[in-house]
């Protein structure tokens, strides 16, 4: 008897002990154990709550893979980069630099009622 040598993707593919679960498995579970806990009261939105729990990790995780390049992270899930970042602000991901204080001026500007009395003693 031999033994049938495993091809490298094969290899690849076999989860190892370490590896996490896939991601439809550790999703169900969460799902049914959320709903177990329910214990029989009324639930919402629970697709909206769902997707609203994923995405956060789901953009952290492709950010930190682009290196936080917004157009590669937003090409990578299939997304406007434009949708992307309003996404990153829904969730609080998005870093924006603070606006950039306006200079002050010298002059004080005229105020609108001496712009007209100069005016009337022309």
């Amino acid at each position: 008897m031999s033994a049938a040598k495993d091809s490298p993707s094969t290899k690849r593919r076999k989860a190892t002990k370490a590896d996490p679960p896939p991601l439809k498995d550790s999703a169900g579970e969460a799902i049914e154990h959320f709903l177990k806990t329910l214990d029989g009261e009324p639930c919402v939105d629970l697709y909206d709550m769902v997707l609203h729990q994923v995405e956060a990790p789901l953009f952290k995780a492709v950010l930190h893979y682009t290196q936080h390049n917004q157009s590669h992270a937003a090409t990578m899930l299939g997304l406007n980069r434009g949708t992307l970042r309003k996404k990153l602000r829904q969730h609080g991901l998005l870093t924006e630099p603070e606006p950039p204080k306006q200079k002050r001026s010298n002059r004080t500007p005229k105020s609108p009622a001496s712009k007209t009395a100069t005016k009337r003693k022309r």
